[in-house]
């Protein structure tokens, strides 16, 4: 994986810096004053309507001239963007352990990654049983790049490796953005900025879920934007091609970055071939993105399929085989749910106090939300779990893009008075309080959010210290031996498949009865039985099962196969 710039420890990008590779023909930084360029009313308008092949992108006829510092920046300067990555860390952290310590996961996916990382880790395929006996998880989702945690996993075997390497993900973001946003925007404009992501409640949300393939992107998706924004080409494209082994629908970002670079650098000027080249990049990531999900996981897949189509609706070659039921099902299904699809844009762009907007780059969480959004299950449309990291992180580098922009555009009318007559426009003066304002709002607003989001829960005397039955549980799971296969609740899921064929007590599919029956009855229910053995008889008829383990006022029990 490529690394950092070099260029973002010692401030604006050099002119060796911005030469990209050879095939794309990158044009050489212009070190002389700014071209004149059309009026800021303008560019905002067309800003603000996020129209990538358009005049939003005159950014790419020129990179920002040479700024020499009187003083090399401070210390404090170079560390600040490692500060405030370190800081999100400990709190992301602290939100993901402790809800693992109160065995309060909220869905099977902590259990079903540590189980697949276990699997890695041991030089063996991904089989997860909690998703159902026989299942190679590369058969669920395309997300090879979990095989980066196996050696980590093999030093230290729990659930909390891989949350702590999901709070280094999802804090690492902090690091480029900060930096670009210091050198291009302001020093304490780049300090507010990227606190404001470190407290940004999309975060916050996928550090609060368990654990999730997705946080692998985050990283390489602020990385290569910001090298977008400096004008560092090759290193966009190079931070964009871990998308790939993420996870499918991730693929489809990869040919539109390099797209934009193509675009960018081979065409400036040229609007109409422009939107041609990024029209290309699209359709090319659809295709990437169609190739993953119809051939490359289904052949990992034991019933040969791809489990989501049903999820997606319209997208169900069962339920809709032709163009034309697809054009007139997909607006419909937009309507369903609309209020919480609203809110949820919104939601997206409050914490970048609507500046993500100012530039094209916003359009790259377009694909993130559309794909939730068309999905029938309201989970998918809301603020909750880990769903808006991707956008989030998007709309950060796009709003110190669109910060960027404007500063740009006034400083060429510092330089070029009498061709820029003041213009009267609203947008024009709402651009003039982002430019002076927009990262202190932005700081105001993702701490203001901080009350209705998990990073409050961290204030609480309750989430520090595990409740009566979440010491039930670990005691229920001290009880069952290493190397044994048990099915069990989603409670337990993650510290079994640390060390065990772990099932999920909620399938239906299991063929061959577990060595062990470990369960919660507050969260797998009685399923009409008197009494814990009879539940377990019932789930298993014509094998026995012994009581080794017994929590009566928590309801945790444990049970032995013996026959």
């Amino acid at each position: 994986m490529p690394g950092d710039s070099k260029a973002l420890d010692t401030g604006f990008a050099k002119a060796s810096h911005a030469v990209g590779p050879p095939e794309l023909q990158l044009p050489p930084p212009r070190l002389a004053p700014l071209p004149a360029g059309p009026s800021d009313s303008e560019e905002d308008a067309s800003q603000g309507g996020n129209a990538i092949a358009n005049s939003s992108l005159e950014d790419s006829q020129y990179v920002l001239p040479r700024r020499t510092r009187t003083e090399p920046p401070s210390k404090v300067a170079r560390a600040a963007p490692w500060l405030i990555a370190s800081g999100a860390f400990v709190l992301y952290a602290l939100i993901s352990i402790l809800r693992y310590e109160r065995r309060e996961s909220m869905s099977w996916d902590l259990g079903i990654f540590t189980e697949a990382v276990r699997g890695y880790a041991h030089f063996q395929a991904p089989m997860v049983g909690i998703r159902g006996q026989e299942m190679n998880l590369l058969g669920d989702h395309w997300h090879p790049i979990l095989m980066l945690l196996a050696p980590f996993f093999r030093v230290f075997p729990s659930p909390v490796t891989l949350l702590v390497a999901q709070s280094v993900l999802l804090a690492l973001p902090a690091v480029p953005l900060t930096r670009t946003a210091m050198d291009l925007v302001g020093r304490y404009q780049g300090y507010a900025i990227g606190i404001a992501y470190g407290l940004s409640w999309g975060v916050v949300q996928a550090a609060n879920f368990d654990f999730h393939e997705v946080s692998f992107a985050v990283p390489p998706i602020a990385f290569s934007l910001c090298a977008y924004i400096r004008g560092e080409y090759r290193k966009t494209i190079l931070w964009a091609l871990p998308l790939l082994f993420v996870k499918e629908d991730l693929a489809l970002l990869v040919p539109i970055i390099i797209a934009m670079v193509i675009a960018r650098t081979g065409f400036p000027r040229r609007t109409v071939v422009q939107a041609g080249v990024l029209a290309c990049g699209v359709a090319l990531g659809a295709l990437t993105t169609s190739f993953l999900v119809k051939i490359v996981i289904p052949r990992f897949n034991p019933n040969g399929v791809y489990e989501y189509w049903n999820e997606g609706g319209c997208l169900d070659p069962k339920l809709h085989s032709g163009v034309g039921k697809l054009l007139t099902c997909v607006p419909q299904q937009f309507v369903n749910g609309l209020g919480d699809k609203e809110s949820t844009v919104l939601m997206t762009l409050l914490p970048v106090a609507f500046i993500a907007l100012r530039s094209p780059l916003a359009l790259l969480a377009v694909p993130a939300l559309v794909a939730r959004f068309v999905n029938v299950m309201p989970s998918y449309w809301g603020t909750n779990f880990h769903y808006s990291v991707v956008p989030m992180v998007v709309v950060f580098a796009a709003a110190i893009h669109g910060l960027v922009l404007m500063k740009e555009s006034r400083e060429r009318e510092a330089a070029h008075p009498s061709r820029f007559p003041e213009p009267k426009s609203w947008l024009r003066t709402i651009g003039d309080a982002q430019v002076k304002h927009g990262a202190v709002a932005m700081l105001a607003v993702a701490a203001a959010l901080t009350q209705s989001f998990p990073l409050q829960d961290l204030l609480h005397h309750q989430t520090w210290y595990p409740s009566p039955r979440a010491k039930a549980i670990k005691r229920a799971e001290a009880a069952i031996p290493s190397n044994v296969t048990v099915e069990t609740t989603v409670e337990m899921l993650p510290a079994l498949a640390a060390r065990d064929e772990t099932l999920w007590i909620g399938n239906a599919n299991i063929v061959v009865p577990p060595d062990y029956v470990a369960f919660d009855i507050d969260r797998a229910g009685w399923g009409g039985q008197a009494t814990a053995q009879d539940f377990v008889v019932a789930r298993h008829p014509g094998y026995s099962y012994q009581e080794v383990f017994a929590d009566t006022a928590d309801n945790v029990f444990v049970f032995k196969r013996t026959g």
